[in-house]
């Protein structure tokens, strides 16, 4: 009972952060619209004939497309640029309204002219001349009405729209029922649109006196410069995108007006009324994490992770209500609605579950200003929904667009989640990780390298290296390489290079280093692109440390050249230290805790053992403390013809306060499973019982020569297997979220650990390495 009562206060309390809740409130809002609005339309439903619905209901969605398309998708500019506007805020939402209305209302009289060509029941019900002139004036009220929603949530204010939202709502019914009674022509659409206007005066006034001044104010000091070309590249790709989107919305009851008739087009027009509400929820929370997020792109990944979760938590339930009772929903509209639509409206349902995902990738995508996403995503399920329509309409008629919105949905999230899937094995990983860093050197592009100081001639070159987090390429004039450029634009990819600048320029200006730096790259220019961060460094020379491993004839001085390199650095910079709890607590509990999210439950109890036996065998003992490289792989180094290291690259983890000697006792372990074609950790619970005598030696080695006590080689191994894995979960989702590589190298050591050590040196009569030691 006490986890339960802690588990609900912990989801409730999840629901109070500003971004959560302001998302609650736009979902309360379409929740609140949409039940109110079955009300609208379940009264037009009795009130008129099934055509008459069916022509009303079309010219509503028409005035939505039209109005949706002609103000270029300012709704998502103005959410995405006025939280860090500051005080331009409100400028910036006066030009917004101004492009808007202006397009929207040329836009709506063209599309009453071309009318009677498209749809000439809307001349027939209302005449030619009130229809363009119902168009001209609708249509930049209707866009008003839909932009003044986001700035509201990009003002911190989207509590407020579900009031606006129902007193709108209670408007249209009561002017349908005034209208009815006046038996005004087109009165279902005129009480629309005139419902819209009396809602959109007011909030707007309060919106540009009142909240935006105070919004500047407010966030003066985080205000970014907002440039025309800034927006118009946003807009470029997210306006085709929702142009497409739009035309799925709100075009296809014109495309089943055409293609199936009035009466089945006002069925489809009651089933959208509940696939709308659904496919609104992560619409409010997708605006909601754009407001939130603008200001700090590097954290939307997390945002975005909350943001399905939560989603999910709101629709699949009722996805799943409303596909089990669609026949018994529709049958309140009456018996037309019930017979021709209930299978579109369970399909159409069950596709706002995937829609959730999709909904998410394109509001990440809007924060991070990712052109080919905001473009992509709601293009494809828009293409493939109207062309399937299309296509099985005459067969399965209103069946066939509920049947394409949920294919539509399911094919492009699949896609979605393995884009962004944390791991994915093979070469399909490998072609995804292609994709994103063929995406992000466009990103940088040629105005990067001029911004990180690059001359004019020079251009980006062959890919180097990287992967999920980094892109690491040649730069250099055409044909030739002359530096590298390492760029990221994840959180941890931009921690990363972050540290290995700082750490470059440390070591750099050390001058206990002068003879040993020319081992290491010179960081030439740094810059923020967008939200990427980048870097040149310089070219050094040699060829592959594992190449250099796997030729018997360079192996040894490539080991033995190996251990003195980064060994030279650990005698220059290291002082004696203690180890008390504040070191035990960064070099073994942390990591243990890290490292514990990623095992099976029947295993967090040995991790805690083998931390525990750690704590014990370290405590109190006096180490070599100093600057560290804290990946000193193989992979990580460059070896010269005769097999001697050359370079010592990626810089990314060092740090200047690390356990000097574990950088050795990571390397001499990894290179033994590399030369042999092993996995690391069965080499790693091999040398637990007993590192081999040469190996040993070498760990002594290097503790002697720093003073200080000398710990058991099987101790130095098992904690630089530690440093090893745990920087490998921490720095990316995809090594975490890995069952093969932590299976083979994590579980496999923490199965078996703690019994090696309990049994080691501490139980045994002094080993030989003791012995030499003493010596």
């Amino acid at each position: 009972m006490v986890v339960a009562v802690a588990r609900v206060k912990s989801l409730l309390n999840g629901w109070r952060s500003p971004q959560h809740r302001d998302g609650l409130a736009l979902v309360v809002s379409s929740g609140m619209s949409s039940a109110v609005g079955l009300l609208y339309w379940v009264l037009a439903a009795q009130m008129f004939p099934a055509d008459v619905v069916g022509v009303n209901a079309v010219a509503v969605s028409s005035l939505m497309l039209v109005g949706g398309i002609a103000h270029l998708n300012m709704s998502h500019a103005l959410l995405r640029f006025v939280p860090v506007a500051g005080t331009a805020a409100r400028r910036l939402v006066v030009l917004g309204y101004l492009v808007a209305i202006t397009l929207s209302g040329l836009a709506g009289a063209g599309f009453a002219v071309g009318a009677m060509w498209w749809a000439p029941e809307l001349v027939d019900i209302a005449g030619y001349g009130a229809l363009i002139a119902f168009f001209a004036v609708s249509c930049p009220v209707w866009t008003l009405f839909s932009l003044q929603d986001y700035v509201l949530t990009a003002v911190g204010r989207a509590t407020a729209v579900p009031i606006e939202n129902l007193v709108f709502s209670v408007l249209k019914i009561g002017l349908l029922v005034a209208v009815t009674l006046a038996a005004v022509p087109g009165g279902i659409a005129l009480s629309w649109v005139i419902a819209t206007a009396l809602i959109v005066l007011p909030i707007n006034l309060w919106l540009l006196i009142r909240l935006l001044p105070a919004h500047g104010r407010r966030t003066a000091e985080r205000a970014v410069p907002i440039t025309a070309g800034a927006i118009g590249r946003f807009i470029g790709a997210d306006y085709v995108g929702a142009l497409f989107w739009q035309a799925a919305m709100m075009g296809l009851p014109v495309l089943v007006l055409g293609r199936l008739g009035a009466e089945a087009a006002a069925a489809y027009n009651m089933v959208w009324q509940f696939g709308l509400a659904l496919y609104m929820v992560p619409s409010g929370m997708g605006q909601s994490m754009i407001a939130h997020n603008a200001a700090d792109p590097a954290q939307v990944h997390k945002a975005r992770r909350e943001t399905v979760r939560r989603g999910l938590m709101l629709v699949v339930p009722v996805a799943l209500v409303l596909a089990l009772a669609a026949p018994l929903v529709l049958a309140l509209f009456g018996p037309h609605y019930a017979a021709t639509g209930a299978g579109a409206l369970a399909l159409i349902a069950l596709s706002a579950i995937p829609n959730v995902v999709t909904a998410a990738a394109t509001s990440t995508a809007r924060v991070r200003q990712r052109r080919g996403v905001q473009f992509g995503v709601p293009t494809s399920i828009s293409v493939l929904t109207i062309g399937l329509a299309w296509v099985l309409m005459p067969h399965l008629g209103v069946l066939a667009v509920g049947l394409a919105w949920f294919a539509a949905q399911c094919c492009v999230a699949t896609v979605v989640l393995i884009m962004n899937a944390p791991w994915v094995p093979g070469p399909p990983g490998a072609w995804i990780d292609g994709i994103r860093s063929s995406a992000l050197l466009r990103r940088v592009g040629e105005d990067g390298l001029r911004r990180v100081g690059a001359p004019a001639d020079w251009a980006i070159g062959s890919a180097m290296g990287g992967g999920s987090e980094t892109v690491v390429v040649a730069i250099g004039p055409v044909g030739e390489r002359r530096a590298m450029l390492k760029a990221a634009d994840t959180a941890n990819g931009q921690q990363e290079l972050r540290q290995q600048t700082s750490a470059l320029a440390a070591l750099h200006a050390d001058p206990r280093l002068q003879h040993w730096t020319p081992l290491i790259p010179r960081v030439l220019g740094t810059a923020e692109v967008g939200d990427t961060y980048c870097l040149t460094e310089t070219l050094l020379p040699g060829g592959s440390g594992p190449d250099a491993l796997a030729d018997p004839a360079r192996r040894g001085p490539f080991l033995s050249s190996a251990v003195a390199a980064i060994s030279e650095l650990h005698r220059q910079t290291a002082t004696l230290r203690r180890i008390g709890d504040a070191e035990l607590d960064c070099w073994v509990h942390q990591p243990f805790t890290a490292l514990s999210r990623t095992l099976p439950a029947g295993l967090k109890a040995e991790a805690g053992r083998v931390a525990a036996l750690l704590d014990t065998r370290l405590r109190g003992q006096i180490v070599g403390v100093g600057w560290t490289h804290g990946d000193y792989l193989p992979v990580n180094l460059l070896a010269a013809p005769n097999g001697r290291v050359s370079a010592i690259i990626d810089w990314c983890t060092a740090r200047p306060d690390g356990l000097s000697v574990l950088d050795v006792a990571t390397f001499i372990p990894m290179a033994e499973a590399m030369a042999s074609g092993e996995e690391y950790g069965p080499v790693v619970l091999r040398w637990l019982g007993g590192v081999p005598r040469a190996e040993a030696d070498v760990l002594v080695g290097c503790q002697s020569a720093l003073g200080g006590s000398v710990l058991a080689p099987e101790v130095l191994v098992l904690l630089g297997w530690l440093e090893h894995v745990h920087s490998c979960v921490s720095r990316s989702d995809r090594m975490a979220a890995n069952p093969v590589w932590n299976r083979r190298n994590v579980r496999v050591v923490l199965q078996g650990a703690a019994d090696l050590l309990d049994r080691g040196p501490t139980a045994q009569a002094q080993p030989e390495w003791a012995t030499r030691a003493a010596r």
